[in-house]
């Protein structure tokens, strides 16, 4: 088995050391802002999938001892509601952090979009709030005593329900880049009307103009990292927090080499690749094992 980096991959771990500095730096002061008084007390976190953004801005809360709940972003805003009424009932007037990880359900479109918007509040970074304005099947919730029907029930607003939210910071990890407001423009397109070349908006443009604010609700990082950072961010956290704890150091090093040599053609590459690999290795043992990561890892 391959077991020894080259200088160019020793550089690589050394860049992606830097970037998950950057990344744990990032997350520490989305913690501490919860204790200060900010009109953009959110952060928002882009970067590729796999290289730990959650996992760090979990540790970096848990650090802090402030309340926090993490919440995955795929679900829909109805139940993201759900989840916050819940959260404010269980805390009330009390410091709150809200883990998101990954918003592609929350962002689908331009409605859920601007109902998040309230969410994170208004430019002054004050007035957020969760609303819901269509009927509650509050038989679905549960009975009266259970915790997440009396949560909304605390809330009821009309048919509907509303959850004060001045007090909750929100943490926003992603592999979805928010456009620039020169995005919006840079995505219409030209048309000639009448002899004049006119900018017409697109279904792109319109779906950036709806995103681009919630950049200017929060404190955003975007980690824009190159193929050899990537892997060394991977490669610098599986040696660093013995990510392959039942494997030998030539294993893990050949589990790192094979990714290195066959990145573009990777099903994922993540921290998490790292972790099933080296789980395979153990089930199936070193004869044959190139054989068998190319089939379960491999693009077809």
């Amino acid at each position: 088995m391959l077991h020894q980096l080259s200088t160019k991959q020793k550089d690589a771990i050394a860049s992606g050391k830097r970037q998950k500095q950057k990344l744990v730096r990032a997350c520490k002061n989305a913690a501490r802002s919860v204790d200060l008084d900010l009109r953009q007390k959110h952060t928002y976190i882009y970067g590729p999938s796999g290289i730990g953004k959650t996992y760090n801005a979990v540790k970096a809360i848990e650090d802090s001892g402030v309340v926090f709940r993490e919440i995955s972003g795929g679900i829909s805003l109805y139940y993201l509601g759900i989840e916050l009424a819940t959260t404010a009932f269980m805390f009330p007037n009390q410091p709150v952090v809200v883990i998101i990880d990954d918003c592609d359900e929350i962002f689908k479109d331009a409605k859920s979009i601007n109902m998040f918007k309230g969410i994170l509040g208004g430019d002054s970074g004050r007035g957020a709030k969760y609303s819901y304005n269509k009927r509650v099947r509050m038989q679905e919730l549960g009975e009266e005593g259970d915790e997440v029907f009396d949560a909304v029930a605390s809330f009821r607003k009309g048919i509907g329900f509303e959850v004060p939210l001045d007090n909750f910071t929100f943490i926003i990890t992603s592999n979805v880049k928010l456009p620039y407001d020169s995005t919006v423009d840079a995505l219409k397109k030209e048309v000639k009307i009448d002899g004049r070349v006119e900018m017409v908006s697109t279904n792109a443009s319109i779906k950036a103009g709806h995103l681009a604010p919630i950049r200017g609700r929060c404190q955003t990082k975007d980690f824009k990292l190159s193929k050899e950072e990537n892997w060394g961010l991977i490669a610098a956290v599986t040696l660093e927090e013995e990510v392959c704890k039942k494997c030998t150091d030539e294993q893990t090093i050949f589990i790192l080499n094979y990714i290195w040599n066959n990145w573009d053609n990777m099903t994922e590459t993540s921290i998490r690749t790292v972790e099933k690999m080296s789980d395979t290795l153990q089930i199936e043992g070193e004869d044959d094992i190139v054989d068998i990561f190319d089939m379960d890892f491999l693009k077809s």
